[in-house]
């Protein structure tokens, strides 16, 4: 019994092993890189399914990083010509169920922009430009810091705080279309809930208030538990890994800031992660 259980379990384990390296998704393509399948050449986009009939071609100072169905991902820097079926596999980071869930959710094709239905109510093209902040509607919070952005309509901007009695109780008053919070300050430490709002001086005109509720503790707790499965000392991969976990969650306000912060660490690489961020919400 134990030698049919035995086999069983071996069997298991190559089919698992085979279904593992029947192929990949495109976690980031950086620079003109192309996958080459029997109907010709297509430029190579983030997301992009992989099967082990294809073969992709690296250009000069292209990247691409891979993900297999084990979350094991693979950087891919040199210019040549990679067939699936043959790929190294060597240099595979460690698998990981997380890295493949959260990622094959955020390039899940529902999310994919041109699958959307067309907006009916789209404006004709003007030079109105909307002041709203770089995330949707009020939402949960989970990090300490929150960086809020806004567009420039060549203004003076007062950031104000709204508590739960819709009264303002701070503001600040900011030259630029940045601000900063900190959850942890004097005015904030003990609020579990608050508003934001960005106000234009001149032109009297407001984002309107967007509400941010600080994350339960049981739900800080289980995301706290997920992010520690990372390295305390991120790589560019980890920390993009876990601003999309944010927007995953729903977790806006954390998931713009990430985004912002990657951009800051990392450069142009990551602009377009923020900028396809932002188009999801129509902004």
């Amino acid at each position: 019994m134990f030698r049919h259980l035995s086999l069983i379990f071996v069997f298991l384990m190559f089919g698992f092993l085979a279904n593992s390296q029947e192929g990949f998704r495109v976690i980031l393509s950086s620079g003109k890189n192309y996958k080459k399948t029997e109907k010709g050449y297509f430029e190579l986009k983030n997301g992009t399914p992989l099967s082990k009939k294809d073969q992709i071609e690296v250009l000069p100072n292209g990247l691409v990083i891979l993900m297999d169905s084990e979350g094991r991902l693979l950087e891919i820097e040199l210019e040549g010509q990679y067939n699936m079926a043959t790929l190294d596999l060597k240099e595979l980071y460690p698998p990981s169920e997380l890295i493949y869930t959260e990622w094959e959710k955020f390039y899940n094709p529902k999310r994919n922009l041109e699958a959307w239905p067309p907006n009916e109510y789209a404006k004709e093209p003007s030079n109105f430009v909307d002041l709203h902040l770089n995330f949707p509607s009020s939402t949960e919070v989970y990090g300490r810091y929150i960086q809020l952005d806004w567009a420039d309509i060549q203004d003076q901007y007062q950031v104000r705080f709204w508590n739960e009695y819709d009264q303002v109780f701070e503001t600040h008053d900011v030259n630029s279309t940045h601000f900063s919070i900190d959850l942890l300050s004097n005015s904030l430490a003990f609020k579990g809930l608050f508003g934001v709002e960005v106000f234009a001086k001149n032109s009297k005109r407001s984002t309107g208030v967007y509400f941010l509720d600080k994350l339960s503790p049981p739900d800080k707790e289980l995301l706290d538990q997920a992010l520690h499965t990372f390295p305390e000392e991120g790589t560019m991969l980890t920390d993009l890994t876990k601003a999309i976990m944010f927007e995953n969650r729903g977790l806006f306000a954390d998931a713009a800031t990430a985004y912002q912060n990657l951009i800051k660490q990392y450069g142009d690489l990551m602009i377009p992660f923020y900028q396809s961020y932002l188009d999801r919400f129509g902004y």
